[in-house]
């Protein structure tokens, strides 16, 4: 993949930061109609996508760092004296509950599954 210069790095920086359009083109000197048109290059999208993909890891690693935090203040709140808190609490703790989803533990389902996978995937990508 060909290097995005210098000004289209600047730019992915900016939206990164969630800088308008506008915002952009005016602290770079471009025109918008530029970084419109950066914004369709294939490169450009491949470099942004980069950086979305490093920020939501970065996102997620901090959320479940609080998910033990988020656990246990649900737990207060099943003691509370406030009965709508406690059912709140509850609520959303059955419905999370409910939401999980966990694959097979028998290795030939899980074969099984792979191979249909896989044979799907073969026929999509013949059409």
């Amino acid at each position: 993949m060909e290097p995005l210069a210098p000004l289209q790095q600047q730019a992915i920086g900016l939206l990164a930061t969630g800088q308008s359009v506008e915002h952009i083109s005016n602290s770079l000197g471009i025109h918008r109609s530029t970084l419109w048109r950066w914004r369709r290059e294939p490169h450009f999208i491949a470099e942004w996508n980069r950086i979305l993909h490093e920020t939501k890891e970065i996102q997620e690693r901090a959320l479940l760092s609080l998910q033990q935090n988020a656990i246990s203040a649900l737990g207060d709140c099943l003691n509370s004296q406030n009965e709508m808190v406690k059912l709140r609490a509850s609520l959303t703790i059955l419905d999370k509950v409910q939401s999980f989803r966990v694959g097979s533990v028998e290795s030939d389902q899980i074969s099984r599954n792979q191979r249909e996978t896989e044979h799907l995937e073969r026929l999509f990508n013949l059409s």
